[in-house]
């Protein structure tokens, strides 16, 4: 592996995220920078992101002239504003900043998508201009031209089409024809600060174990961002700091099967530094696997990077809005808890719960979900909940396809926490069934 090069899959326009990510309303923090993009040093095997001054004055400048050229370019493609940018990066002292920098700037772009039967008109054209092409009097290109336009009425209006207009519409589900609709303006300092989030975003792609120590004194942006990390659905385990209310350990780890899961378990990781980057003090240090190789990446509030406050305060998955929504129509007795706290689990271990009920009686009771990427935490929650002790009233979901893995489906079975106040589900759980399980928190004994 050659130094600065990062092997796998790119990161940001072939991101790994579907449908069912319930990542919808973050697209934007999914901003980060393919592979070849990324510049960093690799040394004793510890990777180091090369982060710009976002108080140079050229890079500033540069900065400036690339926004400058998306604020101008309404109605143009992406190729148009390609051409457009390609004079200030070939001259840029690094071309390799400024092509992450445009990339930062492109994802701050919408395009207006081409309306739908695009290649049905396309074969309509072309077998209107085979006819015509065919028939006497064709000669002169401009009247083939017009007489084109003229047996292809316009796609919306049902009017004659421009020629013009009609041969730049030809192509117009390519996605590099699309004209510009709406650019979200930056100022320069910002855009180079998003570069260098980027920068630090971009390793975290291939991370496989997350430690991080955070301490913040405001309870608001504490829960603000255990709260995120359920959003993205990441099972940490987390420990309070001994002698200090305000700080926290948590430990990440990753999937340990699909391909496919670890890309996307990677990028929820780097979806949490913008969160993180809004707390006071925090540290991480993430393990990475490149290759045969494991490298050692760390951040800190040292770094200085600057996130943009979070919209997260409002932002709720669709699912889980769904979840809220269906639970208190259908289920009566009980309320969710708006912004659940943080749990003890014992010693100095706690859990940081998916949803928290109140019943009528005052009982509360937390849910905790384990997903397909959670093999790994799964076993020792079971441990610690069918162990000795008093334990927080904590209803267990299991995903299906994680209860079903021949290591693990043993220990559901065997386990007498998950046989009184536990269940499976399908991709988000059923409400009655989860009103079941709060419901046999309510037995005494």
């Amino acid at each position: 592996m050659q130094p600065g090069m990062l092997p796998s899959e790119p990161i940001g326009e072939d991101n790994p995220l579907d449908a069912g990510d319930s990542l919808s309303g973050l697209e934007s923090d999914i901003r980060m920078l393919n592979r070849e993009l990324l510049r960093f040093d690799q040394r004793q095997g510890r990777l180091t992101p090369r982060f710009v001054d976002a108080e140079n004055q050229l890079l500033r400048d540069l900065a400036r002239d690339l926004t400058a050229i998306y604020l101008s370019s309404e109605g143009q493609s992406r190729d148009e504003i390609s051409e457009a940018v390609a004079p200030l990066i070939n001259a840029a002292r690094s071309p390799l900043i400024a092509k992450g920098l445009n990339k930062l700037l492109m994802d701050r772009c919408a395009f207006r998508e081409a309306p739908e039967g695009m290649e049905e008109r396309r074969l309509t054209i072309f077998r209107a201009a085979g006819r015509l092409l065919q028939s006497a009097g064709m000669s002169d290109l401009a009247a083939y031209r017009h007489a084109v336009a003229d047996a292809v009425p316009h796609e919306t209006t049902g009017l004659v089409s421009d020629p013009d207009q009609l041969a730049m519409g030809l192509h117009a589900d390519h996605p590099d024809r699309q004209p510009l609709t709406g650019f979200e303006p930056i100022e320069p300092e910002g855009l180079l600060h998003r570069y260098n989030l980027a920068l630090a975003q971009g390793p975290l792609f291939w991370a496989n174990r997350l430690t991080v120590r955070i301490v913040e004194p405001d309870p608001g942006k504490r829960r603000r961002f255990f709260r995120h990390l359920k959003f993205l659905q990441l099972l940490a385990r987390v420990t309070r700091d001994q002698g200090g209310a305000d700080g926290f350990s948590l430990e990440l780890d990753g999937p340990l099967s699909l391909f496919d899961v670890q890309r996307k378990y990677g990028l929820k990781l780097a979806l949490l530094l913008p969160e993180l980057c809004q707390l006071r003090q925090w540290r991480m240090e993430a393990a990475l696997l490149l290759e045969s190789r494991t490298l050692t990446f760390e951040l800190s509030d040292a770094n200085g990077l600057w996130a943009p406050e979070p919209r997260t305060g409002s932002y709720l998955p669709e699912e889980f809005g769904q979840f809220a929504e269906a639970f208190k129509e259908k289920i009566s007795g009980w309320e969710m808890i708006p912004h659940p706290e943080i749990v003890a689990l014992g010693g100095q271990e706690w859990v940081v719960p998916d949803f928290s009920f109140r019943h009528a009686s005052g009982k509360v009771v937390h849910l905790e979900l384990f997903h397909r990427w959670h093999a790994r935490q799964l076993p020792a929650r079971l441990e610690r909940l069918d162990g000795p002790g008093r334990h927080p009233p904590l209803a267990i979901g299991v995903d299906r396809a994680l209860s079903r893995q021949a290591d693990l489906a043993p220990l559901l079975e065997a386990s007498r926490w998950f046989e009184g106040h536990g269940f499976p589900f399908n991709q988000f759980p059923p409400v009655k069934r989860v009103a079941e399980c709060l419901d046999g928190f309510l037995v005494p004994g």
